[in-house]
């Protein structure tokens, strides 16, 4: 899954240190990461690229970048916005299939490229560091002001928070819980298609955010009756993962229907809501995520 980075270690530890030269410097835009490509390998810009992407503002670009995690002893920041100037110049790709053949030898070109397309690519700890960061910088925009009294904050020195002027209210990152589940009626699996979904992706689980002083299996509970109407029971944890895309830990559970498995979707919510045989299930399934490995072991009998 998209955390599973081994034999690299993340370290998610706050740390006051000075950027060097090659340290990854991220950069977003919209829904955007800012990538290179270079023999037609895309990766993750560096400090050191930076000059030819921005020339003279490099300098202000880097000195006030934002420290952000260490992977395997490579370091990790983020870069404050482009000037407008500089993003005009960068072309925005929302899909692989948008990008132009290169034109051959060595040069190198930054681009930036919508961050759900971005997690398609190889190796798994790049497209892990790229939503790590993009879900901490999604934090960062929304904590220059004080949700107490209003005020300017600033970065603290010594954790990773945002902490109040005036009150000295200390903000920190947003992270969402939220449950997906595999429902299973003997050797059916449950799946659905989400109303506010883009039209374009696959079959997933019912899913979704826990609710204030709920437990993660009540969740399990109304989210499975709200969402198709049905009743689980032998409810049991399978694996969780962080989900920086949209800044969720899911949580992943098995659960077997429990009585009439008569589906009656939420019409305002699920477009399409079907039971599956293992045969009957997708081939493909994104290798990335908690939902996908859960449908991938259910078609294997493995589930």
């Amino acid at each position: 899954m998209i955390h599973e980075i081994d034999p690299k270690k993340y370290n998610p530890d706050y740390i006051s240190r000075k950027i060097c030269s090659e340290d990854y410097l991220l950069n977003y835009e919209s829904d955007g990461i800012l990538v290179k490509r270079e023999g037609g390998i895309i990766t993750l810009p560096r400090c050191s690229d930076y000059q030819e992407i921005c020339g003279f503002a490099s300098k202000g670009i880097i000195d006030s970048a934002y420290y952000l995690f260490e992977i395997s002893g490579e370091f990790y920041y983020e870069a404050t916005e482009l000037p407008q100037k500089i993003k005009d110049n960068l072309t925005f790709y929302r899909k692989l299939e948008e990008l132009p053949p290169e034109e051959g030898g060595t040069d190198r070109e930054y681009f930036y490229l919508r961050i759900h397309r971005f997690r398609e690519l190889d190796p798994v700890f790049m497209v892990f560091a790229g939503a790590t960061g993009y879900h901490i910088r999604n934090w960062r925009r929304v904590s220059t002001h004080c949700g107490c009294c209003g005020a300017a904050t600033v970065p603290s020195e010594t954790e990773r928070a945002f902490v109040c002027t005036e009150c000295g209210y200390t903000m920190y990152p947003h992270i969402a819980p939220a449950v997906i589940v595999a429902v299973t009626c003997g050797d059916r699996l449950l799946l659905v298609k989400n109303l506010h979904r883009p039209k374009n992706v696959r079959l997933e689980l019912v899913s979704g955010y826990v609710e204030v002083g709920e437990s993660f299996e009540h969740a399990v509970h109304r989210e499975v009756f709200e969402e198709v109407g049905l009743k689980v029971k032998n409810v049991r944890f399978y694996k969780d993962q962080p989900w920086g895309i949209s800044g969720a830990h899911m949580i992943g559970y098995v659960a077997e229907v429990d009585g009439d498995d008569t589906v009656v979707r939420q019409e305002d919510e699920i477009s399409e809501a079907k039971w599956y045989s293992r045969e009957e299930i997708p081939e493909y399934r994104n290798r990335l995520s908690v939902g996908s490995e859960m449908i991938l072991m259910f078609k294997q009998g493995k589930l």
